[in-house]
């Protein structure tokens, strides 16, 4: 275990790395020598989190099911959720939501767009599918940013009429 938890300067472990370029296989070896799901990096980013941002629901699914947190979210405030829905990765977005995912975690750090929720951030980043299974999961249509925008408003402004049509 203590090798295949090894990090660099940075808290980069070989986990982290597999998970980050997609490699299901080597994921798995590394877990079954012993990686920890859960360990971030310096910056708090998880192995889950960059599995989820970078778009590989395999080795996401694969980190759910051995216990990944899936509400654990780095410095920036977003979790694997929040970075799902801001890129559109709906396979992600679902699997997220069936571990457990909560649903209106809200950021806090203040960095445009990742203080919002993540109906808000897939409202804002046009992401229609993605808002309508956060919809259907029963994400909180009326919160709103601290700027007062609503996730519906945030659409109309960056002119996303896919995200508006998911409303009605």
């Amino acid at each position: 275990g203590a090798a295949a938890n090894q990090a660099n300067v940075n808290g980069v472990t070989p986990l982290y790395i597999a998970c980050q370029n997609g490699h299901l296989e080597g994921v798995q070896l590394l877990l079954e020598a012993g990686a920890a799901a859960n360990q971030a990096c310096n910056d708090g980013a998880t192995p889950l989190y960059v599995a989820c941002q970078n778009n590989h629901p395999e080795v996401a699914r694969l980190l759910v099911d051995v216990g990944a947190a899936v509400n654990q979210a780095p410095q920036n405030g977003a979790t694997p959720l929040a970075v799902a829905c801001q890129d559109g990765h709906l396979e992600i977005v679902r699997l997220l939501l069936e571990a457990g995912a909560t649903v209106d975690h809200a950021m806090d750090n203040g960095a445009t767009p990742l203080y919002f929720t993540p109906l808000q951030i897939a409202c804002y980043e046009g992401k229609a599918s993605v808002v309508l299974c956060l919809l259907r999961a029963g994400a909180d249509k009326a919160a709103r940013t601290p700027h007062g925008a609503t996730a519906l408003q945030l659409a109309k402004y960056q002119g996303h009429t896919e995200c508006e049509r998911a409303f009605k």
